[in-house]
């Protein structure tokens, strides 16, 4: 039987133990402080990041991955007349998902089916990881693919952000907004449509848009009462507020298989410290 291999992008968020349990192999972006690079996950940490983030004198930016550097790790996984099947950052916000398209035309001796997961962090993750899994449980390289188009269809991605400012100055959201929402305490609940992020909602508070994006997923399971999800929550160095939600969704639901991981550098950079998400699709 034909090998079928899984990549995706440093951007995905997804735990090492995760990646190594379903052979996940990540392609980097690379983020820029002044005139220093790092390799996202390698040289810098997410850790490390919100730490450099703090000190910095000028916001940090970051660096698709070139086609090149796909072919590379094609090339390295696999061999002539296998399959891969390459998950990346939604299109709409990074220019991966082209540089990994362009790869594929490069490797003709490879087959090579590239998705935009039309999401971020953990988003892009959790396609991964229902891909991988369906690899791993035997399912057909056509069949896998289609369960990673499923889960972008159904994936549902909400988050808050701490200020509006990474959201603006990357060109996600206006100016205007992000002034009315330091004034007020305003704190959007923004979720993402087709792979661009979007208001949901505005709300007065913190701690109560956080309380928002945990009812609008328990308003969810009420309308699916026996429908099993898979459950990503992420967070931009704001671990205490990721527990509280889920806390909450354990105690609600009995909830016990929830992936939970920082938000690293690739998608940081844009969202700033502060940012927690929670994101879910049917099983």
């Amino acid at each position: 039987m034909t090998r079928i291999h899984v990549v995706t992008d440093s951007g995905s968020d997804l735990p090492k133990e995760v990646r190594e349990k379903y052979n996940i192999h990540v392609v980097p972006l690379t983020i820029q402080f002044g005139e220093d690079i790092y390799v996202d996950g390698i040289e810098l940490s997410a850790k490390a990041f919100y730490q450099a983030l703090k000190e910095a004198l000028v916001l940090p930016s970051t660096c698709q991955p070139s086609p090149a550097d796909f072919v590379k790790c094609y090339e390295s996984i696999s061999k002539p007349g296998e399959h891969i099947i390459s998950v990346h950052l939604s299109s709409e916000l990074s220019g991966t998902y082209q540089s990994a398209v362009l790869a594929s035309t490069m490797l003709e001796d490879r087959h090579i089916h590239v998705l935009d997961s039309k999401s971020a962090s953990i988003g892009i993750g959790l396609v991964t990881l229902a891909v991988a899994e369906a690899v791993q449980n035997g399912a057909s390289v056509e069949d896998a693919v289609k369960e990673g188009e499923r889960v972008i269809e159904e994936i549902e991605v909400f988050f808050v952000v701490d200020t509006l400012e990474y959201l603006r100055r990357n060109g996600r959201i206006g100016a205007a907004s992000a002034i009315v929402g330091s004034l007020l305490n305003i704190k959007p609940v923004l979720t993402l449509k087709d792979g661009i992020v979007t208001p949901h909602d505005k709300i007065r508070g913190k701690s109560r848009a956080l309380k928002e994006i945990s009812d609008i997923f328990k308003r969810y399971l009420t309308a699916h009462p026996n429908r099993k999800v898979r459950i990503g929550i992420t967070h931009a160095d704001s671990i205490s507020e990721a527990n509280i939600i889920r806390d909450e969704l354990i105690s609600d639901f009995d909830m016990k298989d929830i992936l939970i991981e920082y938000i690293g550098a690739t998608i940081g950079v844009h969202v700033g410290p502060g940012t927690v998400a929670l994101l879910w699709y049917p099983l």
